[in-house]
């Protein structure tokens, strides 16, 4: 159970039935004081701390659109890209997405007649079995610290006009939340155990006058007892005794304290060590449940190559191929098979410097297998556009075979030439015996009409 579930079920506890109950700061101040709630404040974080790294990474993301099989950046592209609603950009979008799918374990995306696209925060799926799913009573909420009205959508929506997302059949938050809570009572033993061992500690001495005597009257009018006062001095005031750095704290006549610090200076480096190694248990099971390494869920710095690929393949990748399918799903349709669609660009989530990667950069474009504009486009950099820049470039050494032979041939016929003008009668015999072999291999060689055509073809284009 989350922090706002666990407040609203102390408060339904005080409730009893009745329709109406008045929360007040005592109510908050009894509920921050109690173990359960710090002890779920490090389960809390850590699910906080993943699902940002999900979010932020998934929202680096580029969502390439494409048209009869050709790249476009036309409304479909800016609407993912950079303004889905008026009110959140791209990135926001994303986020809570992320954050709806992981709470809720599902999420509803909406488009009104303008065109926009919203996350829905309450509705009701009606599940008409192999009838189309309608959505009903679809809200949206106001940001979160803003003032401003729920809006309800007037209509039901069919499944087909919506974009409806849903992880797995089990809430993976609730799992963790059932998890967690195995490990709720081996942390706070340790926890007991480090303060036992580095705490205050004393003695409370009460004579027996104190307790006839008088104490004054409560906020009630009614003459306050000595059991009232016993119940503040132990609850309250020696609890912010012994939390505080410096302190004075007043006795009634009748009580006397004799501290009993002898252990409080003991340091304690197993107590302590129980409690990091509980709270690293933790961590990893969160990581694993969001599939993310948990070296990066705690902030590792080594091999950070390796851990962002890893990130990417288990903990990116899925929710963007889900985005993915969906979207055509609902948006494209068939119009998919002609190569209309949308794609969630995963590489742009690392961080790429252009220094580190000139090498691979250089093959790349060596190949064939990307323009110079493309690589720039990956780098991060605006294409250049120009004619040289869009075309495919490759090296020599990714040549045909059969060109491969014609060059053979070409500097073979050279190296022959070269000898016979430069050598004596020696070298010119030696050259015409290898001018007969080499016409004898260009007469048993049936391509080489082809090659020859194949040059003429390409002299006459390119000069």
């Amino acid at each position: 159970m989350s922090i706002i579930g666990d407040f609203w079920k102390a408060i339904q506890n005080k409730m009893l039935g009745s329709g109406e109950y008045t929360i007040t700061s005592e109510d908050l101040k009894g509920f921050i004081n109690r173990d359960e709630w710090n002890r779920l404040a490090i389960y809390d974080f850590a699910l906080h701390s993943g699902i940002n790294i999900i979010a932020y990474a998934l929202s680096k993301c580029e969502f390439r659109t494409f048209m009869r099989g050709q790249e476009r950046k036309e409304a479909e592209y800016y609407l993912w890209n950079f303004s889905p609603n008026p009110n959140q950009n791209a990135s926001q979008f994303i986020q809570k997405l992320v954050w709806a799918l992981i709470y809720r374990n599902e999420c509803l995306i909406v488009e009104t007649r303008q065109g926009d696209l919203y996350i829905a925060d309450r509705y009701v799926r009606k599940s008409n079995g192999i009838s189309e799913d309608t959505f009903e009573n679809v809200r949206i909420f106001p940001d979160e610290g803003a003032n401003g009205d729920v809006f309800e959508f007037p209509r039901p929506f069919r499944a087909s006009d919506v974009m409806y997302f849903k992880l797995s059949n089990k809430n993976i938050s609730r799992l963790l939340n059932q998890l967690v809570g195995e490990y709720n009572q081996l942390l706070e033993g340790a926890i007991q155990n480090f303060f036992r061992s580095t705490g205050e500690r004393g003695i409370l001495n009460i004579q027996a006058k104190a307790t006839t005597a008088t104490y004054g009257i409560k906020a009630d009018g009614t003459p306050r007892t000595f059991n009232d006062v016993y119940s503040e001095m132990i609850n309250d005031s020696f609890k912010d005794y012994f939390k505080s750095q410096n302190a004075v704290m007043p006795l009634w006549e009748g009580f006397a304290y004799e501290p009993k610090s002898a252990n409080g200076t003991r340091k304690s480096t197993s107590e302590v060590k129980d409690i990091t190694d509980l709270t690293s248990e933790i961590y990893a099971k969160v990581a694993n449940a969001l599939q993310i390494p948990p070296a990066l869920l705690k902030g590792d710095v080594s091999q950070v190559d390796q851990i962002t690929d890893n990130l990417i393949t288990f903990a990116i990748d899925p929710y963007a191929k889900m985005i993915e399918r969906e979207a055509n799903r609902k948006r494209n349709g068939t119009r998919v098979l002609k190569g209309t669609y949308l794609m969630v660009d995963t590489s742009t989530v690392k961080h790429i410097d252009i220094f580190n990667i000139s090498t691979q950069a250089d093959k790349l474009i060596a190949c064939g297998g990307w323009s110079i504009d493309e690589i720039r486009q990956k780098a991060g950099d605006s294409p250049l556009d120009t004619d040289w820049s869009t075309e495919h470039w490759m090296t020599l050494n990714y040549a045909r075979i059969e060109n491969a032979m014609e060059r053979t041939y070409s500097n073979s016929e050279n190296a022959v030439s070269g000898t016979s003008t430069e050598g004596g009668e020696e070298g010119s015999a030696a050259a015409e015996d290898r001018a007969d072999e080499l016409t004898e291999k260009k007469q048993q060689d049936p391509d080489r009409r082809g090659i020859s055509k194949h040059q003429e073809r390409r002299k006459k284009r390119y000069g």
